[in-house]
């Protein structure tokens, strides 16, 4: 009996919704997905056919398409609490103050 797991890490298009598909990882032994926006599918698993056994660290595994799609709306929940700008105080020069 082995502890270990060897991934089969494949590319692989899931739908999610009706016309809407993702494209990310699937791991053909267990059935796992990564999430495409905390992987880098193109280096965890650059091919169709051929499988790697990359083991990612730190990124959370996920069963179901149904998962995946809801940890991929916590992304947006987490930009959207962020501020995609910051505020600059635009200081008077200091020969305008000189001259008043």
């Amino acid at each position: 009996m082995s502890y270990s797991w060897e991934p089969k890490w494949i590319r692989k298009k899931i739908a999610v919704a009706e016309g809407i598909e993702i494209e990310t990882c699937y791991d053909a032994s267990t059935g796992l997905m990564l999430c495409p926006l905390c992987v880098n599918v193109s280096k965890v698993c650059p091919s169709t056919t051929e499988p790697t056994t990359v083991i990612p660290e730190n990124v959370p595994y996920f069963f179901s398409p149904e998962d995946i799609v809801y940890h991929m709306k916590t992304h947006t929940k987490a930009i959207e609490t962020r501020k995609l700008y910051t505020e600059v105080e635009i200081e008077e020069e200091e020969g305008e103050e000189e001259e008043e």
